[in-house]
């Protein structure tokens, strides 16, 4: 995509921090520290940190031209958006409507969906984990049609018809592909025909009192932050139907710092989303991979440490979590620019590693 956009921008000489005052080794603190490049390249970064009963949230940098970033601003989640669609699933599997072992073929019958490229024999559990070895469906890269052009045919097909050849047999081994949480997406459908967006709406933003987080993120709703890449705002060319449509169940949902985290701590901690014997299967990991999580070792004041999450990247957002299990510590931190090289140094800054 040829950007033409030309952006003018002037900086007064005024730090645009917000949140608490910045003490040692505190978030703010550490955020701080990397407020002017950010503010140079024009996008900004919103961080919460909980650890010991205390949260602290702090913001940096910009939404867009002119407007200061804060705290409760709206963001893509990207890939994180595969947790909501495997606690959807999981909710299912705990009322009885799925099993782990149903094959797709169950969903998409050969007669009704043609595609020879896809094995029906592929299972629930084969889409969670990423092992069904199907072809990738979305392309993530800033040059992808359908981001560009509201009426890219892969806005409104469904795309179980574009997967591509396989790169595996079902079960081989583990790779990351979105095009397993599109075809769960489309199966949470079938089952209740209804939106995904209604399923989020009812089962996770409502139950978790999550009050500004959507089904997929759009140019209407208020308070967003835009998508920022190398200092370029996308938002004139960004149109809803790439969230609501492509991205989808795999990638689509609209959040804030504050929602996510009522939707982690609720997931991590309690049983109103799902059992805590469903949670221990999505955290009965392969290759690092459970259903719809990741498990991240890091280093924390020097000691290997497991902690929870999942990665979210996209057009052009970029978003990381870490929850301790052992202690209950919440690290979240969200950039409007996907190429932000910022997130990981505050992580490790906070972890002391």
């Amino acid at each position: 995509m040829k950007l033409n956009l030309t952006i003018i921008f002037s900086i007064l000489a005024l730090n645009f921090c917000f949140g608490q005052n910045p003490k040692e080794n505190n978030l703010a603190s550490i955020m701080e520290k990397f407020s002017d490049s950010i503010i140079a390249k024009k996008y900004g970064m919103v961080g919460l940190h909980e650890t010991n009963g205390r949260t602290e949230k702090y913001a940096i940098g910009l939404a867009y031209e002119n407007e200061k970033m804060t705290t409760d601003k709206i963001f893509n989640i990207g890939s994180l958006t595969k947790m909501f669609t495997s606690v959807l699933v999981l909710q299912e599997i705990e009322k009885g409507n799925l099993s782990l072992s149903d094959t797709i073929g169950a969903f998409f019958p050969k007669e009704l969906c043609q595609n020879d490229n896809v094995d029906l024999g592929i299972t629930i559990e084969n889409l969670l984990y990423h092992r069904s070895g199907l072809g990738e469906v979305v392309v993530d890269s800033i040059v992808n049609q359908a981001f560009q052009n509201p009426f890219f045919e892969y806005n409104h097909s469904f795309l179980f018809n574009k997967i591509p050849k396989p790169h595996f047999k079902k079960d081989l081994k583990y790779e990351y592909c979105n095009t397993n949480y599109i075809l769960l997406g489309y199966i949470l459908e079938i089952i209740n025909d209804k939106s995904y967006s209604d399923l989020l709406n009812e089962r996770i933003f409502k139950p978790c009192k999550m009050k500004n987080s959507y089904g997929y993120f759009s140019k209407s709703l208020d308070n967003i932050a835009h998508p920022i890449f190398e200092g370029q705002d996308l938002m004139p060319y960004m149109f809803y139907h790439y969230f609501k449509n492509y991205s989808f169940s795999a990638g689509g949902i609209a959040s804030t710092i504050d929602d996510l985290n009522d939707f982690f701590t609720h997931l991590y901690t309690t049983d109103v989303l799902i059992s805590r014997n469903s949670f221990t299967k999505m955290i009965s990991f392969k290759d690092d991979y459970g259903l719809g999580i990741e498990r991240i070792e890091l280093k924390r004041n020097g000691n290997k440490t497991v902690y929870f999450g999942h990665a979210g990247d996209n057009i052009s957002f970029k978003i990381r979590n870490y929850y301790n299990p052992k202690t209950q510590e919440m690290i979240i931190l969200l950039a409007n620019q996907w190429l932000d090289p910022y997130i990981d140094k505050v992580r490790k800054q906070l972890l002391n590693n």
